[in-house]
């Protein structure tokens, strides 16, 4: 007898199945509908292969299946009724970490009807939408998104009000982490003196900061022009501190003193210009190192300043064994001489810092050995792992001798192994089987070698021992237990692990954490203390040897908060508007906001919306709704029975937008140069509200595109290539292309009137009976532009005429069949420009006798000034005059 299982009835729904945040329960439901017939079994796989634990639930004849995903990515689920899948099965879940979002190149201050802007980085936080609100005094600003591809957005907006405005940001309707945020808007005219400070300058980097006294102001008011000693300009860039201030920064090419103008609303402020010292220490060379220098003789380099210009200079010299070297300056014409003794055999580094910074070729190696003696060198004779080959080598300088090697640990000798690399020189490899301090007697010809016996140090990073076990400081997710503002306490047994020291590294979502690491006895203390919620990578090292597993991966949570209904962050845009018979949504953030849950209602004059509640984990819920008629609606939201701050908010519902009526026009839709804005005209006032967008891509480079609301329904569309070639420009409202979309653009190279050549016997003197008046204009290599010919000579005595053979030709050809002798002026230009040669001036004789007396310069004619005029063999002057202007327009 065999059992028949029909999955085809069970189904199953939830968020769990379609997208979840990473470290917060996903959860779905699977509803037999009816009692089970069967087992039901979940698995869920990650995007590396790893199988997430998931805890299935019974309620009644439907089951609760909950699991926690740990990476970002694609999840599979496969859910089976009896061994059997059912309908769909497997789901794919795409999970995604708020936490990776990143808001950058922030303009926090600025000033009214000046645009300002921040981007959003979500290309490491997974699939999702990204959502973005500007408020001002509790009303919504406009803003316009450029999507910049891989997730990454560019919000701006233009403030109206001298006012703070606050900025939210939300990934998939969960709030961003430090957000919202305030932008400082000010009006620039109210300001008082400012005063800077500079740092000491480095070749690297430069930099001094900008404090105000009094009204504050914003990176637009300001202006920083560094000057180098030659007179060029340095680039510089104003960014602003943590502390509220601002900070210029500069990376000069140059050495020598450079001036710092610091302007305010254009004008210098108090002190300025203020001036720097700069070094380069690539500049520096260092001279005469001796790769080999001999125990107890003086040795050294010589340092060369150069061009370098005068900074600190800082030198390290660390011995074999790992101490600092004692040496002496001495100064040279030139520089300094460095020089040290040293007192034992193996490497030294010679570690030279000027300015601050490591001159090239730093740190410099120095092998010490024995003069004509015999020595040895090598990191065996120092230090080594317990089961881990060291090695050291002896020199013997060629000299014939035995050599003998003998390592003793604390209770045991360890085998050596000594092999002959070449003439004189051995390597020498042994395995120490226990930590502790050992004894290397190396002897040749039965004398021990100068340093002999070496007493290397021999640890076992394996053998730290976390007191209480690792398992004990794991979480559920076997990452490291952590709690916000909770000081943790790691206790390790170091006894075992050979003389050494500890050392570890935190770094978490902000950065590096301050650790300390505190000794009594034997047990060694790591702690530290997580300031944000998030992931933690922990580093630990013993004798600068990686622990096993190291480093640990630890995960902080938030602390528990006391209940304060003035907490809850209200984010999305269903919170004041939303589109007939569509979806809108908004999220209630309660996770500062201690224990409580939300109610929340949507009342209009003639009827009611249902708001749908969900929970999505870590005391925060997705609330969505959609209406079927116009209107204005009030939106009431309380939180443990009290009204949160905002409420009631007032939602106006509206019909959506249709891009197809939105109308694009102007020049800039097809053609354009390179260096000049590439302008058009963007119509929205028929395509009811929605959201303008606009992103233009080159052949290999994004053109920078900046939309100007007229506050008309209309937009000014600015596009600022930077490169040639064709482009690509997409404009969206509402998310759909409008009409035309995407447009393609043929971008062509600046004008450049250098590149056009003129030839040809046109623009040369000749006898008018024989006359060839043509003349060749080649504008290849001269990129887009407009030919003009002008002539001014005899008055109806010539017709212009130009032409090409197509409208790809770069080459035209142009005549003027002159009728009569005289002077005749030719203007050649290219937009606006004269190419190379031009004016020409052309004089037509009668006879070929006077052609020669001209070039032979015989012939005087005298014309009046600045009026070239026709002119008659025997001298005589005719002051009427025809100019005929014939223009070509080239665009490739």
């Amino acid at each position: 007898m065999v059992d028949i299982i029909d999955a085809s009835h069970v189904t199953a729904t939830g968020d769990g199945l379609r997208y979840a945040p990473v470290h917060h329960p996903a959860w779905f439901e699977i509803d037999p509908h009816g009692p089970a017939e069967a087992d039901i079994m979940v698995k869920v796989t990650a995007p590396s292969g790893a199988t997430v634990p998931c805890r299935i639930m019974r309620t009644g004849n439907t089951f609760r299946c909950e699991y926690i995903p740990v990476e970002v990515g694609h999840h599979t689920i496969d859910v089976l009724y009896g061994n059997a899948p059912i309908i769909r099965s497997p789901f794919s879940c795409e999970t995604y970490d708020p936490s990776k979002v990143r808001v950058t190149d922030v303009d926090y201050s600025g000033k009214i009807n000046v645009p300002m802007g921040f981007t959003v980085d979500a290309s490491a936080a997974g699939q999702g939408d990204v959502e973005a609100e500007v408020h001002a005094n509790g009303r919504l600003v406009r803003t316009t998104r450029d999507r910049l591809g891989n997730n990454c957005h560019r919000f701006t907006f233009i403030p109206d009000e001298g006012v703070d405005h606050d900025i939210d940001v939300a990934f998939n309707r969960e709030p961003v982490a430090g957000c919202p945020f305030k932008v400082h808007i000010t009006d620039p005219r109210q300001v008082d003196i400012l005063r800077a400070t500079g740092s000491a300058p480095s070749r690297k980097s430069s930099y001094f900061l900008i404090e105000a006294k009094g009204t504050p102001y914003t990176l637009r008011d300001l202006k920083v022009v560094v000057k180098a000693p030659n007179g060029e300009t340095v680039p510089s860039q104003i960014v602003h501190t943590a502390e509220g201030n601002f900070k210029a920064e500069y990376t000069s090419p140059y050495t020598g003193r450079h001036s710092v103008n610091i302007y305010f609303a254009g004008q210098p402020i108090q002190g300025s210009p203020f001036y720097v010292d700069i070094a380069d220490p690539h500049q520096i060379r260092v001279e005469k190192v001796e790769t080999e220098a001999v125990m107890s003789q003086e040795t050294g380099l010589n340092i060369m300043w150069g061009d370098a210009n005068k900074a600190d200079l800082n030198i390290r010299i660390i011995g074999p064994s790992g101490q600092n070297i004692p040496f002496t300056l001495l100064d040279t014409p030139d520089g300094v001489r460095v020089n040290y003794v040293p007192q034992e055999f193996g490497i030294y580094r010679i570690h030279v810092l000027y300015g601050g910074m490591e001159i090239a070729g730093s740190p410099f190696t120095q092998e010490v050995r024995g003069g004509g003696m015999v020595s040895a060198y090598g990191d065996g004779l120092y230090r080594g792992e317990e089961d881990m080959p060291a090695i050291f080598w002896v020199d013997s300088k060629g000299m014939k001798g035995e050599l003998f090697v003998q390592v003793d640990g604390p209770n045991s000798i360890a085998k050596c192994n000594i092999n002959p690399e070449r003439e004189g020189l051995y390597a020498v490899t042994y395995v120490p089987v226990e930590v502790g301090m050992y004894d290397v007697q190396v002897k040749w010809n039965n004398v021990e070698l100068p340093g002999s016996p070496f007493h290397p140090r021999i640890v076992d990073a394996r053998k730290v021992k976390i007191i209480g076990g690792w398992q004990s400081f794991l979480d559920a997710n076997n990452q490291v237990s952590l709690r916000v503002n909770e000081t943790k306490f790691i206790q390790f047994d170091c006894s075992e692990a050979g003389p050494g020291r500890l050392a570890a590294e935190v770094t978490g979502p902000t950065g590096r954490v301050p650790v300390h690491i505190e000794q009594a006895g034997k047990f060694h203390n790591i702690v530290f203390t997580p300031a944000v919620e998030g992931d933690y990578k922990i580093s630990i090292w013993w004798s600068d040897i990686h622990l096993p597993r190291s480093p640990y991966v630890g995960y902080a949570v938030g602390t528990a908060l006391p209940l304060d209904h003035t907490n809850v962050v209200l984010t999305g845009r269903g919170l004041r508007e939303a589109q007939v018979k569509e979806e809108a949504e908004f999220t209630i953030d309660g996770s500062q906001a201690g224990p409580g849950t939300p109610h929340v209602s949507l009342k209009g004059v003639k009827n009611n919306i249902d708001v749908g509640v969900v929970a999505i984990g870590s005391n925060k819920y997705r609330c969505t709704y959609t209406a079927h008629t116009t209107g204005a609606y009030l939106l009431d939201i309380h939180w443990s029975d009290k009204q949160v701050r905002g409420s009631p908010f007032k939602v106006n519902v509206s019909t959506g937008s249709d891009a197809s009526k939105v109308v694009a026009s102007g020049e800039g839709l097809k053609t354009g140069i390179l260096s000049k804005e590439i302008k058009s005209v963007i119509d929205t006032r028929r395509a009811g509200p929605g959201e303008l967008t606009a992103q233009c891509m080159g052949p290999h480079k994004a053109a920078f595109c900046e939309l100007r609301d007229n506050r008309d329904g209309t937009f000014s569309l600015s596009v600022k290539p930077q490169e040639a070639g064709k482009h690509v420009l997409t404009v969206r409202y509402g998310g759909e292309h409008i009409q035309g979309s995407p447009f393609f653009l043929k971008v062509a190279g600046a004008p450049d009137a250098s590149k056009v050549r003129v030839i040809g016997p046109g623009v040369e003197h000749g006898i008018l009976a024989t006359y060839q008046s043509t003349f060749i204009a080649e504008t290849r290599g001269a990129g887009a532009g407009q030919l003009t010919v002008r002539i001014r000579g005899p008055k109806g005595a010539f017709r212009v005429e130009m032409q090409r053979e197509s409208q790809k030709d770069r080459t035209i050809m142009c005549r003027y069949d002159p009728t009569e002798v005289g002077d005749y002026l030719i203007h050649v230009k290219w937009s606006g420009e004269h190419v190379p040669g031009s004016p020409f001036h052309v004089r037509i004789f009668d006879t070929q006798e006077e052609l020669e007396r001209f070039m032979a310069g015989d012939m005087v004619v005298t014309l009046p000034r600045n009026h070239p005029g026709r002119f008659m063999s025997n001298g005589s002057y005719s002051p009427t005059w025809n100019d005929d202007v014939y223009y070509v327009r080239d665009e490739r």
